[in-house]
């Protein structure tokens, strides 16, 4: 009886001491689970935080880029504007002087009658284009750099050939021809015009080959291919580059 009575009372106590262990087991893993919680909230702010920092880092450089585009767009429409009064000036000029030119109103190319340029196949300038030149030249440089110098960033000429031949033998009467242009008008026996110096540091001669075919109802206008023209570009006010 002494046996059962102390095995109840053991019973008993292994009973009271099992609930206590148990309590703090269940503390210990919401404890465990709280802080599970906490580091996930954490680690949600951070990657939230990073990606708001990402997404305004990306509205910056979008507002950048939208700021340099208006800027380049603004650019483009003063550099469109500077555009069309030289040509305007130019067509007055031509006009006032009864100069048979034609000149490009979107670009301010000119090109002059191809009877009076070269002999076919050759890039010996003929007295008539010559003489054409020295009307021309003048009037044109005057204007150019006598309003808009602080725009003018370089003058082409360009040579152009029509289809015959093969594309480089084109090519190399072209730029030939356009050379022998630049190298008459600099030359002393061409003599002295307004701004001939600054001619000097800004032309260039380029041989365009037959790149750029004159077409007339879709076919090619061997005549008008045959040209020299006179290009101006202007200065990339932000660059300091040319455009056309």
């Amino acid at each position: 009886m002494k046996e059962n009575y102390r095995r109840l009372i053991t019973g008993r106590d292994e009973e009271s001491n099992f609930w206590p262990t148990f309590t703090d087991l269940l503390s210990t893993i919401l404890l465990v689970i709280l802080i599970i919680f906490v580091a996930v909230i954490i680690s949600i702010n951070k990657e939230t935080k990073a990606m708001q920092e990402k997404v305004k880092a990306s509205q910056i450089e979008i507002d950048r880029q939208a700021k340099q585009i208006a800027e380049k767009e603004k650019q483009i429409e003063m550099l469109s504007y500077i555009q069309k009064d030289i040509v305007n000036d130019l067509d007055q000029e031509f006009k006032k002087q009864n100069l048979a030119i034609s000149i490009d109103k979107d670009t301010g190319a000119i090109k002059f009658s191809n009877d009076l340029l070269f002999e076919e196949g050759q890039d010996v300038i003929k007295p008539e284009f010559q003489q054409m030149l020295h009307q021309f030249i003048p009037i044109y440089f005057a204007t150019l750099y006598g309003k808009y110098k602080d725009h003018i960033a370089e003058v082409v000429v360009e040579g152009h050939t029509d289809d015959k031949g093969d594309y480089m033998y084109n090519l190399d009467l072209s730029q030939r021809r356009a050379f022998s242009v630049v190298k008459y008008i600099l030359s002393d026996e061409f003599g002295d015009f307004p701004y001939k110096d600054q001619v000097t540091k800004n032309i260039t001669a380029n041989g365009r080959s037959e790149s750029q075919l004159k077409m007339v109802n879709g076919q090619v206008d061997r005549n008008q291919s045959r040209r020299v023209e006179f290009k101006f570009r202007l200065k990339n006010s932000s660059e300091g580059t040319a455009t056309n």
